[in-house]
């Protein structure tokens, strides 16, 4: 966070990592860690967003174009646009039967336009992140009852972006990225903002996990190979395939919360350039790092 402002986000990524599979009380001062990751690397996007923009207007095509290298996350984002125009649709029909369809949205005319090959829009291909995302969700959900089900998924619709006040939404991500308002935003480039700050928690939790998953199984390489991690992040090889009635409620319960130093781990391993890249003695971009991009 940046030194004198009052503005943050601490309750909503508390929220977000509690649904992405952190404890359901997740520790204050990881969440303020992870709080200020997020807020500097969109910061970080920001710049090099700014690069193709005209002056100081920032737009959501220019941050949707730093995307264009990773096909798998555009297509995400891509999915995220499809259900935002459906749901939106919908509510205007709900509203006027008669309402004609809607025309597209412009980020995604934007995405058709820079799909020379159409591996932005090609949605055939299994999400395979989102999904282990889902069965770890599935997994966790089994061990709880209705009021602790009700709470998971009311942290699981956590995001940086209120449907119900979404105009009040915005302006405190305007005031959190930018408090001396040196930028001009439009709107579409603060949805985005806002879709990749709820992205960068979901991977720095997946990351932290993967992490404690290291840690447990020690210094045996075969200890993986008992099932997938993201299928069962809190539970042990032995409950997933010996017990019959295997023990979730740890899951709710007493599991441990992402610690401060598991954080630094997974920044420790993101950062550290990786043996036998090829950069071919160029600078590495600044985007590199950016869990969103």
């Amino acid at each position: 966070m940046e030194v004198g402002s009052d503005v943050t986000f601490c309750n909503e990524i508390s929220m977000m990592m509690f649904g992405f599979g952190d404890s359901h009380k997740p520790n204050p001062e990881t969440v303020r860690l992870v709080e200020s990751i997020v807020l500097k690397q969109l910061r970080t996007i920001i710049q090099a967003a700014l690069k193709y923009a005209e002056g100081e207007t920032l737009k959501g095509h220019e941050l949707v174009f730093l995307m264009r290298h990773n096909k798998h996350k555009m297509r995400r984002f891509v999915k995220y646009l499809i259900n935002k125009q459906n749901q939106k649709q919908l509510f205007k029909s709900e509203i006027d039967s008669n309402l004609e369809e809607s025309s597209k949205n412009v980020l995604l005319e934007f995405i058709e336009r820079i799909d020379e090959t159409e591996e932005f829009t090609n949605l055939t291909e299994l999400d395979e992140i989102k999904h282990e995302r889902q069965l770890r969700a599935d997994r966790i959900s089994q061990a709880l009852d209705e009021k602790k089900y009700l709470e998971f998924c009311k942290a699981r619709c956590s995001s940086f972006y209120s449907k119900g006040t979404s105009h009040r939404s915005l302006d405190k991500l305007r005031q959190w990225v930018d408090p001396r308002k040196e930028i001009s935003f439009k709107d579409d480039a603060l949805d985005v903002l806002a879709y990749y700050a709820y992205q960068t928690v979901a991977e720095i939790t997946d990351y932290a996990l993967l992490v404690r998953m290291d840690a447990k199984c020690g210094t045996d390489p075969l200890n993986h190979l008992t099932g997938s991690y993201y299928t069962a992040t809190m539970f042990t090889g032995k409950h997933r395939f010996e017990e019959r009635n295997p023990d979730y409620s740890k899951v709710y319960m007493s599991q441990q919360a992402i610690s401060v130093n598991e954080i630094k781990e997974v920044m420790r391993r993101v950062c550290t350039p990786q043996v036998g890249r090829l950069n071919f003695g160029g600078k590495l971009p600044e985007t590199q790092h950016l869990f969103a991009l």
